[in-house]
């Protein structure tokens, strides 16, 4: 088991050692222990960059030795704040775990999810946290002990333990999300050039004070806020009447379906009259691929449906039952072009009213 142990927490397992171990580890609260505690002793000794399995192991014998009873204490006081970065048994693909160590015992610790995964954790504080695709949650290896605050790229969902003497603050982009006890969604991808919040319940605050047009907003249950950056503010000195007077980006509504935006976190995905271009966006994040359209005229068409877990030809299948398109896949890019024959079947079908 040590050795399945190194392997996972390096990325290298196989699906089928993964399961044997997650067996292990369900089988007793002893072998869990034994797991969480060499998981920390690994995140603790470990340095930035590809790991190297033997070195780490060899370090967490070192650290594990009874000779070394002062440093293994200073460890397990670092590793308090780190968390499981998949779910036993739940088909949640691991991700990369990584502290970058910093003056005395702080450092940041990076929970990635990859492109084509999706990630789910529990932060020291009870906290769950579902990472989507290509996403990123930084952290202070002391969190929890002073405050709770966490930094976002990408799209995470977040179920947080209610804890009134330390709000839990969520910085995506230039954006803080604070919240006591609630669920709700943060979508904020770099390439967005803006943050999206769906409040699913409790209360949350958006603080924007940071922003070329400074704002707050109070969130209430089935609110939903979109936030689009624009110019950066003007530097001190500079005039800044024009700003001032430039409403908030931000545009709130009202959603009575918010699985809508946080479907992805069950492994399925919502589409509501979205483009196929705006689609290829979630389709590159959610299966690792690149999209190509041959033709300019396919990305103007709108689709309307929920995929259940359906694999990236699944997706690219049911798709071509409502548009003239096929599809070519290799080395990791899709490449989508116009059937001229469906096409003409498509525009017949229409002219005859079937």
């Amino acid at each position: 088991m040590d050795d399945l142990i190194v392997q996972f927490l390096s990325g290298n397992i196989t699906p089928e050692d993964q399961q044997e171990l997650e067996k292990w580890i369900d089988a007793s609260p002893g072998n869990r222990e034994y797991f969480i505690q060499l998981r920390d002793a690994w995140m603790a000794t470990a340095a930035t960059g590809p790991y190297n399995a033997e070195a780490a192991w060899e370090e967490m014998r070192q650290v594990n030795a009874p000779v070394s009873v002062k440093r293994w204490k200073q460890v397990l006081k670092m590793a308090a704040s780190y968390t499981l970065p998949f779910v036993l048994g739940g088909g949640v693909v691991f991700s990369w775990l990584t502290l970058k160590k910093g003056q005395g015992d702080q450092g940041v610790v990076t929970v990635t999810s990859p492109k084509g995964a999706t990630t789910k954790i529990e932060l020291s504080d009870g906290t769950e946290v579902w990472l989507n695709a290509g996403s990123k949650l930084e952290y202070a290896s002391s969190f929890n002990t002073a405050g709770r605050e966490v930094k976002l790229e990408g799209e995470a969902f977040f179920k947080v333990h209610t804890d009134s003497r330390k709000p839990f603050t969520v910085k995506a982009s230039d954006l803080r999300i604070l919240a006591l006890g609630t669920s709700f969604n943060v979508k904020a991808y770099p390439e967005d050039k803006g943050v999206v919040t769906t409040l699913v319940d409790g209360a949350v605050r958006i603080d924007g004070s940071s922003t070329a047009n400074p704002f707050k907003i109070m969130l209430k249950p089935h609110q939903h806020v979109v936030y689009k950056q624009t110019t950066e503010a003007p530097a001190a000195g500079k005039n800044t009447s024009s700003h001032a007077a430039a409403p908030a980006p931000v545009e709130t509504k009202e959603v009575s379906n918010t699985d809508i935006y946080t479907a992805w976190k069950d492994g399925n995905w919502i589409v509501t009259g979205q483009t196929l271009e705006e689609m290829a966006v979630t389709m590159e994040r959610r299966f690792n691929v690149n999209v190509d359209f041959k033709e300019d005229e396919l990305k103007n068409y709108r689709f309307s449906g929920t995929f259940r877990q359906e694999t990236l030809e699944q997706v690219l299948n049911i798709l071509k039952l409502t548009a003239p398109l096929d599809y070519r896949i290799e080395e990791g890019t899709v490449t989508i072009s116009v059937d001229k024959v469906l096409k003409e079947k498509y525009a017949n079908a229409l002219r005859n009213g079937k």
